[in-house]
């Protein structure tokens, strides 16, 4: 089961085009008893109506580089306040993979 709610994807890229060239919190998890916490910026964020809509995020401090193709994923939401956004991907077994990245507070 993929995202098909073109209006899903479009507030998640908003958000994401809103903070371009600045740091979030994200997070990344499979199962609640594993979560990954990292500092990430913003660097680039797909048109909408492109073939594959990417969110590419970068560490500084780890030289890390993150690429969200939300083609890929099962829901993406933006909170109501518009301060943070998550994206996930049923995987099965009652397993799913959550993206998540807030403002830094």
């Amino acid at each position: 089961m993929l995202i098909t709610d073109r209006k899903e994807i479009e507030a998640v890229l908003a958000f994401f085009r809103k903070h371009i060239g600045r740091d979030l919190d994200v997070t990344i998890s499979i199962f609640d008893g594993l979560t990954q916490f990292e500092r990430m910026r913003v660097d680039e964020v797909g048109e909408v109506g492109a073939a594959h809509y990417h969110v590419h995020l970068t560490s500084p401090h780890s030289h890390r580089r993150l690429e969200l193709d939300l083609h890929h994923y099962s829901f993406a939401t933006v909170s109501p306040d518009q301060k943070g956004v998550e994206v996930g991907r049923l995987l099965g077994g009652n397993l799913t993979l959550r993206v998540t990245a807030s403002e830094i507070r």
